[in-house]
């Protein structure tokens, strides 16, 4: 597990540009309400009480924290609404309370490298809990990779895809997970959903998991996926996750290896990379990763490897993170392309909703 800073934050960096931050996170917030599936009928709609303001808010206007505030609090507002909203078509009584624990993450980002030049992102995942299904289930959407989410090849890496590995094209998926509880020895996972966005395209997937040991003393995680989807069609992953807590540092050491074919893939791709988490006091983090991918049918079977390091930090709430990254590679796509160095720059910033835990992990990588 990745190691959390629960800290309270520090207040020396509160003054920074929030209102700037909040308008854009205002943005990406927008593109949830697009993803949502619609139901075959209509719904009777949840009411929603009309928002209040202070009687002397034209007066004293409103501050940079005050709309950091109001644009966190709105999106988790409409989230877990939207959770109950869709549990109640199957006939859930359960309380408000109940679906208050939806939480989430939205993060816009800008990288650069000389490779491939700027490349914005923003992407976001929600989390829904579903009562009056099970508490095993829960239901998502989002702007994600699909080699996390659909033949899960990656570990999740936050907001923006990893760099190792055959690049998956970013979709809105919406489906619903079924998770047995985390334990030694077996387990199995499942999952269902579908591309928001025509043409449809419907996925199914089941995994087999075995994990022996734990982070302190060693953890091993053994993964095997089966998946199929309407445009890549059957296919399935086999990955191995190893990862030691050094306690006296506070370093989180993790290596993972994986391989994935599919129907509609050029042979057996995949990679294998290396990560170094530390956690900091005052919710900061450091991140370091070195790693290589390719594909055995690919026309350059050795596309990239390289190494990246990130800094993540709160500012001004303890829900905002802003992550400065820079890397190094020596990607290849064409056989007769010269193999050269691309340095790499980046700056995101992750806006959670329904939480204030800290994670160490990168939204860049």
């Amino acid at each position: 597990m990745d190691p959390g800073c629960r800290e309270h934050g520090s207040d020396h960096l509160r003054h920074v540009s929030a209102r700037a931050l909040a308008v854009a996170l205002l943005a990406c917030a927008a593109g949830i309400g697009h993803a949502q599936v619609q139901p075959p009928t209509e719904p009777q709609a949840v009411p929603t009480p009309p928002q209040t303001e202070p009687p002397d808010l034209r007066q004293r206007g409103e501050t940079d924290d005050e709309w950091l505030d109001r644009t966190q609090q709105g999106v988790h507002e409409m989230v877990w609404k939207s959770a109950m909203h869709v549990d109640r078509w199957f006939g859930s009584q359960e309380p408000p309370s109940a679906y208050q624990g939806a939480s989430g993450s939205i993060a816009p980002a800008l990288l650069w490298d000389e490779f491939d030049g700027f490349k914005p992102k923003v992407r976001f995942r929600v989390d829904l809990p579903l009562p009056q299904l099970n508490e095993r289930f829960n239901a998502f959407v989002g702007r994600v990779d699909r080699d996390e989410y659909v033949s899960e090849r990656n570990l999740r890496s936050g907001a923006f895809q990893r760099q190792y590995g055959e690049i998956g094209e970013e979709q809105t998926l919406a489906g619903i997970v079924y998770r047995t509880p985390a334990k030694q020895g077996s387990r199995f996972d499942a999952g269902a959903g579908i591309r928001v966005r025509l043409p449809l395209d419907p996925y199914l997937k089941g995994s087999y998991v075995f994990e022996r040991g734990d982070s302190m003393s060693g953890l091993l995680s053994l993964r095997q996926t089966v998946f199929w989807q309407n445009s890549q069609r059957s296919g399935f992953t086999s990955r191995a996750d190893l990862e030691k807590l050094f306690a006296e540092d506070l370093w989180l050491v993790r290596w993972t290896t994986s391989a994935s074919i599919s129907e509609k893939s050029n042979g057996v791709y995949g990679y294998s990379a290396v990560t170094a988490l530390r956690g900091l006091p005052n919710r900061r983090a450091l991140a370091f990763e070195m790693g290589a991918d390719g594909a055995t049918d690919d026309r350059v079977a050795l596309h990239d490897y390289g190494f990246k390091a990130a800094y993540r930090q709160s500012v001004a709430r303890d829900w905002l993170v802003m992550e400065l990254r820079t890397s190094l590679g020596w990607p290849k796509e064409e056989p007769e392309q010269p193999r050269k160095p691309s340095w790499g720059l980046g700056i995101g910033f992750e806006m959670f909703f329904g939480t204030d835990e800290f994670l160490a992990r990168p939204v860049t990588f």
